[in-house]
């Protein structure tokens, strides 16, 4: 991950004055405009919740219309941790901040409440505890709600409202701050359209309005009192955040004084940048700015103040941003800062003017030069805002492709020699580009050697080229073009061209499009070559293959199927038909069911209208509905007394999620989160897995333990589901039940990759994206009364990898039938590492040489961290089926 520089350095009040002094003699020293200020932070509180004309924050908005609000706009990761850093900073958060946001620390740097903690300030806080992590020595009181229990959208609220009464009557704080997580917990369990959206909304509004009430009646002769209204980021349209789209990342930003503007109020039109807070807060407490800021002073807010003071605020931000270009890119403020003493110049002679002679013409002419230098400085900084390390990055990409060479050697029976040297090599060049760490050694032995090993990993390499390449030709040839032959170089093709399409941005944020595609073409391919195969009076699995691939498929059907295909080609044909016509309609009702990616997720859905209030019998009926049918599809290979687990824990899925409010079971009162029922659902799942080793309790048929293990993840993928996509998961029963009664013309490789496909197609299905935005945190806590990191971490990522890890699962219950022998295995083993490997190796490289692009935050990254967790979900998948085969072939 790249790391963001920052300035060691502190803002402090005597060297503001120095510097603002020496520059333009005369200047209004810091001066502070509010007494009590209140900063309202409402998690996910996106734009159109506070502005649109039907919001239900009715007081807000009227308290809007006599102030100031404007629409900010929150930098991307979207996610707590680094909009609380850039709220209270003014810098622009690293991507690596998505994964610290699970762990964060003590921050050392500078900030708001630490200048306000070295000014002898009061800072008292309620709400998410991730403040307290950062900033606990700065408060003078503080009590943090857990904020990754997203099931709890009540108490985690009611838990800082409760301190109101007494903090707003003792009035002994300076900055009181409140983080509110109700609304955030509400989109992720049920989406921005839920009907508990409004009367949260309502919530925050009388929160707001009580707040405000009360510093009205603080204020007293003095300075007036500020009441700041924000969202940290938004909300998107399927409920979650984290990644860059509109709703995401506009907020409003709302300053409502005790002492009401002279000027017309309302929202400004015209958008900024969130942490341009930063500064303007600083200003409006008497603060400096602190050193790593890059916000713009919010000229809409300090216009009450005279024209002297505008300009002595705008001289100070103007100082702390060249003060941070210079530290940051030494040698690059020159340009600048000639601009910038021109304008001190300018500012200077107008000071020197008697107030009668200073007309405003000229000070609104210091204004802009002062913003042109501000925006000059701002820019040369953000493009280079973070650090690469580029040896590290190269190291990376080099034990990649090294892996995947390794792999494709293991295909043949390669000189000992060649492989050690490559390896010892690889290894070594490895360890000496990371003992460099941030410095690429171009000079001295070091470099030389590592040169020298670079050169034998690139000479190993080519001298088993060719052996290589003749070797994987036999390995495609043998893997992928058996009996279907049409169907096997469309695998390989498809699987080439997709790795390519990542080289593209717009197919990165569109990609489930790629594999909608691929997997509707496999199945109408899949039917031509069984018509083709019929055409010829071949049994679809004995073609003219020589190879124990072939001859293990023909093992699986019986010798009667094979000599009774020549009177039965008309009814095979429409059987074939029928079961693609089948998997084609499920996939499309699949395909509309979540929108996703990025140019069509607005538009709306199957789901969506399924989730809406008035929808919620029609709702429940299809949920029952699916998992009677789920339930009768698996039953057929079950024992009597796994059918009747598997009943029981698809009836507590329903019960749980009727206990939630989501559903409507009679007689069943709505319960807190659904808890009690999640987890004896849960049970069931174990049940279901254990009976398997009990006596007599052995499958119906030659079916073996992998369909028993496909039940147990059937019904838990049901529970992680939200409960319109339960749908989704009936339509994944029965085209692998369609699947499993097909006479595939595939060999196990090439149908390990078709079962691929499969759960990649079904990952978008669910809702799913490249972007961080569409993980459904809520499904981390499902049966989970407290926040735990590892269980919830755990249960969030089989929910986000759900589809995949089903049709995995499905495909080792295919090859259980089949009986394979060892070479069809290592092969399924090369061709799943392959196929998971290639687009891993040829993006990371990619990403490398593309690290400055404009898209690399919002696209290229996410899209590494999915690879790289695809990665190792099929790695473990794959374990599995070592442990499951290889150690019992002979």
């Amino acid at each position: 991950m790249p790391v963001k520089k920052e300035f060691i350095g502190i803002s402090t009040p005597e060297t503001v004055l120095e510097q603002s002094g020496s520059l333009v003699p005369g200047v209004s020293p810091l001066k502070r405009h509010y007494n009590k200020t209140v900063l309202v932070l409402i998690d996910a509180l996106r734009a159109d919740f506070l502005f649109s004309p039907d919001t239900p924050m009715s007081m807000t908005k009227k308290l809007v219309s006599q102030n100031l609000a404007l629409v900010a706009k929150a930098h991307t990761p979207t996610v707590t941790l680094p909009r609380i850093k850039a709220l209270m900073t003014g810098s622009v958060p690293g991507f690596v901040d998505v994964i610290l946001n699970f762990g964060s620390t003590k921050y050392e740097g500078d900030n708001i409440l630490a200048q306000m903690s070295r000014a002898g300030r009061r800072v008292v806080f309620f709400g998410d505890d991730t403040w307290i992590k950062l900033f606990s020595d700065h408060f003078t009181r503080y009590e943090g709600t857990t904020s990754f229990f997203v099931t709890d959208y009540t108490e985690v609220d009611n838990n800082v409202t409760r301190h109101l009464p007494l903090e707003l009557s003792a009035g002994d704080f300076d900055l009181l701050i409140l983080h509110y997580l109700g609304l955030d917990h509400i989109g992720h369990l049920a989406g921005p359209n839920s009907p508990l959206v409004p009367p949260k909304l309502r919530e925050m509004d009388e929160v707001i309005d009580t707040v405000y009430r009360s510093l009205t009646k603080l204020q007293g002769e003095g300075l007036p009192n500020l009441l700041i209204v924000c969202g940290d980021h938004g909300m998107s349209d399927q409920g979650s955040h984290g990644g860059a789209s509109y709703s995401e990342t506009r907020v409003p930003l709302a300053f409502l004084s005790t002492q009401h503007r002279s000027s017309t109020g309302g929202v400004v039109e015209s958008e900024v940048d969130q942490i341009d807070l930063v500064p303007t807060l600083s200003e409006l407490l008497g603060l400096p700015i602190p050193s790593n800021n890059l916000g713009h002073l919010l000229m809409d807010m300090v216009q009450e103040q005279g024209a002297e003071e505008q300009l002595a605020s705008l001289l100070r931000n103007t100082i702390q941003l060249l003060n941070l270009l210079r530290e940051d890119q030494p040698g690059a403020d020159s340009e600048a800062r000639g601009f910038f003493h021109s304008t001190c110049q300018l500012h200077s002679k107008w000071l020197s003017l008697t107030p009668q002679e200073r007309s405003s013409a000229m000070a609104h002419q210091i204004q802009i030069k002062y913003n042109e230098v501000i925006t000059m400085a701002t820019s040369t900084i953000t493009k280079k805002l973070t650090t690469y390390d580029l040896p590290a990055l190269i190291t990376c990409v080099i034990g990649l492709w090294t892996a995947v060479i390794l792999l494709l050697l293991s295909q043949q029976s390669p000189v000992r020699w060649v492989v050690m040297v490559h390896v010892i090599s690889t290894l070594y060049l490895v360890g000496h580009l990371t003992q460099f760490q941030s410095v690429w050694p171009f000079s001295g032995s070091g470099y030389l050697i590592s040169v020298a090993s670079l050169m034998l990993v690139l000479s190993t390499t080519a001298l088993q080229a060719k052996k290589t390449m003749k070797d994987v030709l036999e390995w495609m040839r043998s893997s992928f073009y058996g009996g279907g032959s049409l169907c096997g170089g469309f695998l390989i093709a498809g699987t080439l061209l997709h790795t390519v399409s990542l080289l593209s941005s717009s197919y990165v944020e569109e990609e489930h499009q790629t594999w909608y595609f691929l997997s509707t073409s496999i199945h109408i391919l899949h039917l031509m070559s069984v018509i083709l195969t019929m055409n010829t009076n071949q049994h679809p699995c004995n073609a003219s293959f020589n190879s124990s691939t072939s001859n293990h498929f023909l093992r699986s059907y019986p010798k009667s199927d094979v000599e009774s295909d020549q009177g039965s080609h008309s009814d095979k044909f429409r059987q074939e038909v029928l079961n693609t016509a089948v998997l084609l309609l499920a996939a499309r009702l699949m395909r509309s069911w979540n929108q996703t990616g990025n140019k069509w997720l607005h538009l709306p859905d199957i789901g969506d209208w399924l989730i809406l209030a008035d929808n919620r019998t029609l709702l429940s009926v299809l949920v029952a509905v699916s998992l009677l049918l789920i339930l009768v599809l698996l039953s057929r290979r079950l024992t009597w007394v796994q059918t009747i687990l598997a009943a029981a824990g698809l009836f507590c899925v329903f019960w749980s999620r009727a206990s939630t409010g989501a559903l409507f079971l009679p007689f069943v009162p709505q319960m807190d989160r659904g808890i009690l029922p999640a987890r004896l659902s849960f049970l069931c799942v174990f049940l279901v897995l254990v009976s398997q080793f009990l006596p007599g309790q052995t499958s119906r048929s030659s079916v073996g333990h992998m369909d028993i293990c496909l039940t147990a993840w059937t019904v838990l993928h049901v529970l992680l589901m939200r409960p319109h996509n339960t749908v989704l998961v009936a339509f994944m029963t029965v085209q692998q039940s369609v699947l499993c009664g097909c006479k595939l013309v595939l060999p196990p490789s090439a149908a390990a990759v078709f079962y691929v496909w499969m759960g990649r197609a079904a990952f978008f299905s669910q809702g799913n994206s490249n972007s961080i935005a569409t993980v459904d945190v809520g499904a981390g806590y499902v049966g989970q009364e407290d926040y735990n990191a590892f269980p919830v971490a755990f249960l969030l990522g089989l929910a986000t990898y759900a589809g995949p890890i089903y049709w995995f699962m499905a495909f080792l219950a295919k090859l259980n039938t089949l009986n394979p022998s060892r070479r069809d295995l290592h092969q399924v083993y090369f061709t799943v590492a392959v196929t998971c490997l290639l687009p891993m190796v040829v993006y990371a490289a990619f990403v490398v040489t593309e690290r400055y692009h404009l898209f690399v935050w919002t696209v290229f990254l996410p899209k590494l961290l999915y690879l790289g967790m695809d990665l190792v979900i099929y790695y473990l998948l794959s374990v599995i089926l070592v442990l499951k085969y290889y150690l019992r072939c002979e």
